[in-house]
């Protein structure tokens, strides 16, 4: 591909994304799956594609994308009083979204580098998933931890076993979502640049 038509390929894969991070970022179950109060998101996989098909700077310009626009939903249309306190944190909302973008762009093109696209692809979206439930919930931890184990209901000594718990369960299955998606989606998208 000549380095005008992949500019143009990259401008126009950017702007999709971004259009879709917004899109389910405001539009409900289209990125997020509200089970109060946790919140799973197939959000992330978007961020992953971007890494996989761009770069990994693209993919935490997504990621950023991303971050930004959770905490323009926190501040325009709060679902609970946690999204104010928690979301409208820039270290909450923006930083490990953008983290996605850098370990699965790391993780993919050090495998891509060994010729193994299609294990490099299934890691790093698991790991880039994994990257964005840990912190996430890490930095509301951090923070925010005797708020956020009242709003769970459980003793702030405690917190820390059911964060484990969720990221067992709920950022397990976001990982294994993100590990079967992104690939298929990226592999797509990589088919229509080489053509």
């Amino acid at each position: 591909m000549n380095p005008q038509k992949n500019k143009t390929y990259r401008i126009a894969i950017l702007g999709i994304l971004s259009a879709f991070i917004i899109i389910q970022t405001f539009v409900p179950f289209l990125g997020n799956i509200p089970i109060p109060p946790l919140n799973p998101t197939i959000i992330h996989i978007t961020v992953i594609v971007a890494a996989f098909v761009l770069s990994t700077k693209d993919g935490m310009l997504i990621g950023l994308v991303w971050g930004l626009a959770r905490m323009v939903k926190a501040y325009t249309l709060p679902a609970s009083p946690l999204d104010l306190l928690l979301w409208t944190n820039p270290v909450i909302a923006v930083v490990p979204r953008v983290m996605v973008g850098l370990v699965a762009g790391l993780v993919f093109h050090a495998f891509l580098k060994r010729k193994q696209e299609k294990r490099g692809m299934v890691i790093a979206a698991v790991l880039g998933s994994l990257t964005n439930t840990v912190l996430v919930l890490g930095f509301i931890a951090l923070f925010y931890g005797n708020e956020y184990a009242t709003a769970l209901n459980v003793d702030p000594s405690n917190l820390l076993k059911v964060l484990a718990g969720i990221v067992a369960t709920n950022g397990v299955g976001e990982a294994v979502a993100a590990g079967l998606i992104a690939p298929f989606i990226a592999k797509a998208l990589m088919k229509v640049r080489r053509k």
